[in-house]
């Protein structure tokens, strides 16, 4: 042992360490592992003590960022407001507010696309999910024409909460003016549930089976451009184009609503979509004005079996029965069509006539008189110019009306609004 340490000290001065077996000095190599070694240690120490630091440095950003982004909205300055957002998204970029912000930038800026994109990005469980998402929508169904993303931003603001009032207006027109009648009656239904129907929505429902809008050709024409190849968008179009008068108008009442525009496009669609019931309803129409059985015969044959919950093919089948003079059978049709829609006045003015060759004048009597005062009230509600402008006269006419077919769902939910 003392050879060895000897030597060690005559060779290196005693600068170098050896090794406890050997006395040897440990390997180059070696040296370096524990050198690095060493250098992690104080690194993680390092680190340790600047996570911290750095969360309060970021904290310091994110309060100088949101101060920044209120100075620049309330100066209506839109161009800083974007710069200061997007260094806050680029610092986090899932914050709620910095998305807000950098959304209501690019509103003011006509960057629509991009404040679609950062309004989705908005978490469900944000306070102002809900605002955004509105404003969302509007976006994507007024400005963009895209009412199909629009449809998944209403429906997700449902699924956050399910009396969203917004959410159920905007579905309930989209689904009116699309003829989506069944989807507007679900709608309608749901809105009714929760409290919060839109006042229109009693217009609609009263006149599910003969909604027309005076825009409603326009706004389908841009709605196809986005989705040329859309079954529901299509149809739609193509009724709306049949309806449209010469003065650019939308005929609204009785058979004039089948008559004055250009029917190729309904032409078209029915050899794309033979059994659509939008588009055969348009034609049984015109061919009971005409009278031409066959042509109706034919027609609902070819009726898919949605169909079967439309209160319309039960009445066109009630009229054929009757012209057939088969009163027992046509009055079933008839009476199962309103037990759909009782609603519906047409139903009800045809059945009266069928009672009356049944020899049943109570019941005659009874439908005639409600068919009578759903028909005044289907054209008063024409005349007004939108479907909400319902005024408490009118009210108390959709009330009575109510009363008078019984539809105690719907009763109690104007009863609620009264």
């Amino acid at each position: 042992m003392s050879e060895g340490l000897n030597l060690a000290e005559n060779d290196n001065g005693g600068s170098e360490a050896k090794t406890a077996s050997t006395g040897k000095l440990p390997p180059p190599k070696r040296r370096r592992w524990m050198r690095l070694a060493l250098l992690l240690i104080l690194l993680m120490a390092v680190l340790l003590g600047y996570g911290p630091a750095m969360d309060r440095v970021n904290q310091r950003r994110v309060e100088a960022y949101r101060k920044d982004c209120k100075t620049a909205t309330a100066a209506g300055d839109w161009k800083t407001l974007e710069a200061v957002a997007n260094r806050w998204l680029e610092l986090e970029p899932d914050n709620n507010d910095a998305l807000l912000f950098g959304a209501e930038a690019c509103i003011q800026l006509d960057q629509l696309e991009r404040a679609v994109d950062l309004l989705g990005r908005v978490d469900d469980s944000y306070h102002g999910a809900l605002q955004a998402l509105a404003g969302r929508g509007d976006i994507l169904f007024s400005d963009l024409n895209l009412p199909l993303e629009a449809e998944k931003n209403w429906k997700r603001m449902l699924s956050i909460n399910e009396r969203a009032g917004v959410a159920h207006q905007r579905l309930i027109y989209f689904y009116a003016m699309t003829l989506q009648r069944r989807k507007m009656v679900r709608q309608i239904k749901m809105a009714m549930k929760y409290g919060c129907e839109p006042p229109e929505a009693y217009s609609y429902l009263l006149m599910q089976n003969v909604l027309n809008f005076s825009d409603g050709f326009t706004l389908l024409t841009r709605w196809r451009s986005k989705y040329p190849d859309n079954e529901i968008l299509e149809v739609a179009h193509a009724v709306y184009s049949a309806k449209k008068t010469a003065d650019n108008g939308m005929a609204t009442f009785g058979i004039q609503t089948v008559i004055p525009g250009d029917k190729t496009p309904l032409e078209n669609a029915l050899r794309k979509y033979p059994s659509n019931p939008e588009l055969l309803a348009l034609k049984i129409d015109l061919a009971i004005f005409e009278g031409d059985q066959a042509a109706v015969a034919d027609l609902l044959a070819r009726a898919s079996t949605e169909a079967e919950q439309d209160s319309r093919f039960w009445r066109y089948r009630g009229w054929l029965l009757k012209e057939r003079n088969k009163f027992e059978a046509s009055a079933k049709s008839f009476e199962h069509a309103i037990e759909i829609t009782p609603f519906e006045w047409q139903s009800r003015w045809l059945l009266a006539d069928v009672y009356r060759h049944l020899n049943q004048p109570e019941k005659a009597d009874k439908q005639s008189k409600i068919a009578s005062v759903g028909k005044e009230l289907q054209e008063k509600l024409f005349e007004r110019p939108t479907a909400r402008d319902v005024d408490a006269e009118l009210i108390d006419m959709i009330y009575r009306y109510l009363l008078m077919i019984d539809a105690q769902d719907v009763l109690e939910a104007l009863q609620r609004r009264r």
